[in-house]
């Protein structure tokens, strides 16, 4: 179970731990040269690695699928998978339909859950699973990634700015690659950079301290 904010990796880590497991060749650096299994995966066409979106599926009968499916073995890898997003939108019904399934899965299935929301997971689902707990990105680490990317756009950002787009995200990257689009949709056709300010008034920011300046003034009795 991988579980955290939107926007840390939750999907992705699990495509990549669907990776490892169903690696055709494990001594192999599949990062550059993918297999055929790597590639069919990170393609989200492999036949025995099924990701299901929790929130278009949340009944018991599309589980009650789900567990007829992983009856059968895998065609041509070592694991069948099973990667459900968004895990905490299945209804009440259809998670004490999967219990059994998690108790005592065959030796070729593999579960892989991600969430936003852990706390709406029933605790005896939680309690069978290993849990991961994906932390916001730090600020260094996303403002560097955020300078890659203007760098690979070819586009020409203050670092003000970057950091401004890092500070709203929160930790998230979707988040901060969402805003950044903004800004590239945003930018003149003059060939002038933006501003902060002029940044700040797109994302409609404004900065708190300001908030702070006028309590501190009303408490002092001050117009």
């Amino acid at each position: 179970l991988f579980t955290g904010i939107r926007g840390v990796g939750k999907t992705t880590i699990a495509r990549i731990l669907a990776k490892s497991l169903n690696c055709s060749d494990p001594k192999k650096n599949c990062s550059n040269d993918m297999c055929n299994n790597c590639t069919q995966i990170s393609e989200s066409r492999h036949i025995d690695v099924l990701e299901i979106d929790a929130a278009s599926k949340t009944g018991v009968d599309d589980v009650r699928d789900l567990i007829e499916f992983s009856r059968y073995g895998p065609t041509s890898s070592k694991f069948k998978i099973f990667i459900i997003d968004e895990v905490h939108m299945l209804s009440k019904q259809a998670f004490n339909a999967l219990l059994k399934t998690l108790e005592e899965p065959p030796e070729y299935l593999k579960f892989i859950f991600a969430t936003t929301e852990v706390n709406k997971i029933p605790i005896t689902v939680l309690s069978r699973c290993q849990r991961f707990d994906l932390m916001r990105i730090d600020f260094d680490e996303l403002l560097k990634f955020l300078k890659k990317v203007t760098l690979l756009e070819k586009k020409n950002l203050d670092d003000d700015i970057l950091k401004l787009i890092v500070k709203m995200s929160e930790g998230s990257v979707r988040d901060s690659l969402s805003l950044l689009d903004r800004i590239f949709l945003s930018e003149k056709d003059d060939g002038n950079k933006l501003d902060l300010k002029s940044v700040q008034e797109i994302f409609g920011y404004f900065d708190k301290s300001y908030l702070l300046d006028l309590i501190s003034e009303l408490l002092n009795g001050n117009e």
